[in-house]
């Protein structure tokens, strides 16, 4: 257990350094990040950043957690999250990879993401039915709630669906997803702390860290859809094994946002014919660059990129502070 801290700081400089050779080899044959032609206007300069980071993210944080076996107690709880990561990632990085070779921003379809997350829910569920059949905490009680199978397996699927796509949603500014990822994942562990999820998410959060140095405005690498997707799994994972999961409405409240957002966006427009923001996700409505396409109900905002992602993330360390509030019970 000693060697759990100084793992997590080395992996933020291994991540880091990584993260700057892999864009140097990527912008070197001309490959990067598609972009949309709908999306704002200041977006365009980031066309042919290097993308898919996150693999390096979870492979450094799976190298970490892995390299402690020896020296803790090894606990199927930790094996469950890193599976979970790997999986989603693995999801991610087809659709990136997909994009990549498209030359396009668009990958996997919505309905293939949609059956393979589900086939990854059904897998997950029937090899860790063990860890995850715990009582799940309730809000602003002191009671918890034990699930029967079909409810239970009901749970898991809406969790992994929707952290997996919310993050990925929250993935559109320098630095946006990365932190909101790592005050979550913060949020989780201090709701319910333990050694074994301090080894499942210290590394992670060094590996973040490292990946932020190269990812904050003018990001110099994106995260990618095996990042994002690969963190969503791993933050529904830890709620999921850690009975927290009904506090990730709270303790995840930016990513609420970001998916009810687009869903008010669509609706907005198909019930009334005019949108509710700028641009959804919520993130873009707040940006200078932002051209609205048609009449939109909310006034806009002319913020620089980089505001945006610091008041998003204080915006996140109030629902923080929220969920931890709700875990003192009544």
């Amino acid at each position: 257990m000693k060697a759990l801290i100084p793992i997590a700081i080395a992996l933020a400089p291994i991540t880091a350094v990584c993260c700057a050779a892999y864009a140097r080899l990527m912008r070197r044959h001309n490959v990067g990040q598609q972009i949309r032609e709908l999306g704002p206007q200041g977006h365009a300069a980031k066309a042919g950043t290097p993308t898919m980071g996150g693999l390096f993210v979870l492979s450094a944080w799976a190298i970490g957690a892995l390299s402690l076996w020896p020296a803790v107690a090894w606990a199927r709880p930790i094996g469950f999250v890193l599976a979970t990561g790997a999986i989603h990632g693995a999801i991610g990085l087809l659709d990136d990879l997909r994009s990549v070779q498209r030359r396009r921003s668009l990958g996997l379809t919505a309905s293939r993401k949609l059956l393979l997350g589900s086939l990854a829910a059904i897998a997950l569920f029937f090899a860790f039915r063990d860890v995850l059949s715990v009582p799940q905490r309730i809000p602003f009680s002191t009671g918890a709630m034990t699930l029967p199978p079909t409810a239970l397996f009901a749970l898991i699927w809406v969790s992994f669906i929707a952290t997996t796509n919310s993050m990925n949603l929250a993935d559109g500014l320098d630095g946006l997803a990365g932190g909101l990822a790592a005050l979550i994942l913060i949020g989780l562990l201090v709701l319910s702390p333990s050694r074994t999820m301090l080894v499942a998410i210290l590394p992670l959060l060094g590996a973040l860290l490292g990946f932020l140095w190269m990812n904050v405005h003018p990001a110099e690498i994106f995260l990618g859809d095996v990042g994002s997707f690969g963190l969503g799994g791993i933050i529904a994972a830890v709620a999921l094994c850690t009975g927290t999961v009904f506090f990730l409405p709270l303790v995840a409240g930016v990513l609420v946002l970001e998916a009810g957002s687009v869903i008010l966006q669509v609706t907005s427009f198909r019930i009334v014919g005019v949108r509710l923001l700028k641009m959804s996700p919520i993130h873009h409505h707040f940006e200078e660059s932002t051209v609205a396409r048609t009449a939109h109900i909310l006034p806009g905002f002319e913020w620089p990129e980089t505001t945006i992602t610091l008041r998003f993330w204080l915006v996140q360390a109030l629902f923080v502070g929220l969920a931890l509030w709700a875990g003192r019970g009544a």
